[in-house]
């Protein structure tokens, strides 16, 4: 059972993803832009927001090495577990899944890196030691 709510939950992902028109992914990259443009006169959490809101909105128009890119930075402002943090998990596995359909080990290895740099992440925040 476990499995196949797994399953339907990552097919009903896999369709929004698709449903998601080119306009509409446009507008999802230009809203982005956008809000890059404010991230320097943004401090603190409210920076961090913003920061996260641009890596969503790149996820969301299937953007993503721009996504990791700002969920990268904001958990580089802010080492805390939240949105970056659980997307990024995604979004490496869905690059290390790229790499492993490539045959590229370098790039499967890399992301696997990355991946365990967000558990320690995980466990020292836990721990209190961020």
């Amino acid at each position: 059972m476990f499995f196949k709510k797994k399953k339907m939950r990552e097919t009903s992902s896999t369709l929004k993803q698709e449903n998601i028109k080119p306009l509409d992914k446009e507008k999802l990259i230009e809203e982005a832009k956008i809000l890059s443009n404010t991230i320097d006169t943004l401090v603190d959490d409210e920076k961090i927001k913003v920061l996260n809101r641009i890596g969503s909105l790149y996820f969301e128009a299937d953007k993503i090495d721009d996504a990791i890119k700002y969920y990268e930075i904001s958990i580089s402002e802010k080492k805390a577990l939240g949105k970056a943090y659980t997307d990024l998990v995604k979004l490496y596995n869905i690059k290390r899944k790229e790499a492993v359909t490539e045959k590229n080990t370098e790039g499967v290895k890399h992301y696997l890196d990355k991946i365990d740099t967000l558990l320690q992440l995980s466990k020292d925040v836990i721990r209190g030691r961020v």
